[in-house]
Order: structure tokens, then sequence, then C-alpha cells
């Protein structure tokens, strides 16, 4: 049977001899496996399909091993992949996708979600564009943080993964700027933020992301 999707490659790797086999976000049918065939020789016409950052229209021939047969670049997201910082956030997003959401289940708010947050990130300041992301993950996967009613202490419930200004044996205490950072970037507050606690509510959110689905997205360390 054969299948047509726009998707984006959110995982790579090399398979057999000459091919790659890729995971590729898609609209209509979620998180799927398919290979390129062919695609480690140096002409190869998926060579640079296959890598991750790129959305196209594909064509995939589905069977026990799905077969990409025909693919049309959209957008490669270059202005991510040629900044360090903008590219680690990138891969953070892509990560995200790859480990957390289930295979071949649709998720079509957050395929949207994701292309306008990369869009985002390659445009405009990566790192509050990351924070923006993963706080709408959390919504739209049905695990929205919950927010203290008061910004005076504020904990980490190591529990369920919400922020609470009760204190009980094991919980958390949160630096108050770094909590006012995610909270007016929930709540879409223009201002200037600063590098250093939007990168500590980055990992912060690694450690909320932990919580709340035990899954552990390594390319938080490079930020």
């Amino acid at each position: 049977m054969e299948i047509k999707t726009k998707g984006i490659i959110i995982d790579k790797k090399d398979y057999k001899e000459a091919d790659k086999l890729a995971k590729i976000f898609s609209l209509e049918f979620g998180v799927i496996n398919a290979k390129f065939a062919g695609a480690k020789k140096e002409k190869a016409k998926f060579k640079v399909v296959s890598e991750p950052f790129t959305l196209a229209d594909f064509v995939i021939n589905k069977g026990q091993t799905n077969t990409v047969t025909q693919a049309d670049i959209i957008d490669s997201f270059a202005g991510i992949l040629n900044n360090y910082t903008k590219t680690m956030c990138g891969y953070i997003v892509l990560d995200m996708v790859r480990t957390i959401l289930p295979m071949e289940k649709s998720e079509q708010d957050l395929f949207v979600l994701t292309l306008s947050s990369l869009k985002n990130i390659e445009t405009k300041n990566e790192l509050v564009s990351l924070i923006d992301y993963i706080l709408k993950f959390l919504s739209f996967s049905g695990t929205e943080l919950m927010f203290a009613e008061t910004n005076d202490v504020v904990y980490l419930d190591t529990n369920s993964g919400n922020l609470t200004n009760q204190k009980d044996i094991g919980f958390n205490l949160i630096d108050k700027k770094v909590y006012l950072t995610i909270l007016d970037i929930n709540n879409q507050v223009k201002r200037e933020y600063n590098e250093k606690e939007l990168k500590q509510a980055l990992h912060l959110l690694h450690n909320i992301i932990y919580l709340k689905f035990d899954a552990d997205i390594k390319s938080f360390q490079f930020i």
C-alpha cells in the first residue's frame, strides 16, 4: 500500500550496506519508521532528504519495512543548522517527539506546533521559543504544567512534576527568577529575558518532563 504524507525527519541511522532508516513525524500517521534505499551512496537522490530537520512531502510504500519512494523537500531549517544554540534547541524538539510520542498515532496538533516552533527557533530567540514549545507540548499531550498560586516561594512537586507553594518532603525549592521566566513565557509576556535564567528554566523543564513522562531527553545536556 502506498501512502502520501507531509513529514519531518526526526532521527536517522545507517541501515544495512547502503540504506538509511529514519523516523518521520508525519501529519496524518504520527511517527513512522521508513527506509531510504541507497541513501548512503555519494550521489544518492535521498542523501539530503533523509537528514534530520528535513520537511518534505513523502510517498511511502507501506510494508514489513516501509520504504520512501519519493520525497519533495519543503524546508530544511537551514537557519537552525547554521547556529550551535539553535541546533541544540532544534534537536531537543526532535528528541521530545521521538522519545515521548507513541509510534503511528496521529498527532496533528502537535505536528503543526512542532513545525511552527522550529520556525520560531530558526527566526527568533531560540531559548524562549523552546520553552514556549515545551509548555505547549505538555498542554497538547494532556499533561499541562500546573503553576503555583503565588510567586513568593515555589517548589517542584517531585511526584506530579507540577509547581506549587506547598512544601513537602522531597519537594525542590525553585529559584524565583527562573519560575517567573517560565511563567512569563507561558503567559506570552514580551520582555528581555536573561540568558542564564532561560537555560536554568530549560533544565527545570527537563526535570519536569522526566517526572511527567519518565523520559530522559539527553540533548538537554548541551544547553
